[in-house]
């Protein structure tokens, strides 16, 4: 937790704001949870040419989240279908990673109307948790930069 806390202040030394970076951290985690496998980069990279944020600190946070992206694929999987109607799905993370891993294309064919029941879910929730880590992690973020980073220049003036 530490070290998170200091790359969060590198970046605010850096000269990104807290508003800018409570918006990198709230969509490296929202998009580092994209239920897609391997598509979380670019749309991080995405995300930070179109918005204007810094790639490093919404990647960091991306790589960070990427277990998280795994514990949640398979629930958005169960709640797609149960949304959509498509009856119960009973799948494993290690049964995909292992069909993937011998034939990508099946595999894409067989879970596509699922992947995209989940990427439906996630789509509904999305928003809503962007709003929420991004005013969670704004105060946090402007304490800090008055903490360590506007009281340095403050000494230094």
């Amino acid at each position: 937790m530490k070290r998170i806390r200091e790359k969060m202040i590198t970046f605010l030394k850096q000269g990104i704001t807290p508003r800018d970076l409570a918006l990198a951290v709230a969509l490296g985690i929202v998009l580092g949870t994209f239920p897609v496998i391997g598509s979380t980069t670019l749309l991080c990279i995405a995300a930070s040419v179109v918005l204007r944020l810094n790639l490093p600190a919404i990647q960091s946070v991306n790589w960070l989240v990427a277990p998280l992206q795994l514990m949640l694929i398979i629930p958005l999987f169960k709640l797609g279908s149960v949304l959509f109607g498509a009856g119960p799905i009973t799948v494993n993370l290690a049964d995909v990673i292992g069909k993937m891993n011998a034939d990508l294309l099946g595999t894409i064919n067989e879970y596509l109307l699922v992947t995209l029941h989940a990427i439906c879910v996630w789509g509904l929730v999305a928003p809503f948790m962007i709003a929420l880590v991004f005013y969670v992690m704004l105060p946090l973020f402007t304490r800090l930069e008055l903490k360590y980073v506007r009281v340095r220049e403050d000494v230094a003036s």
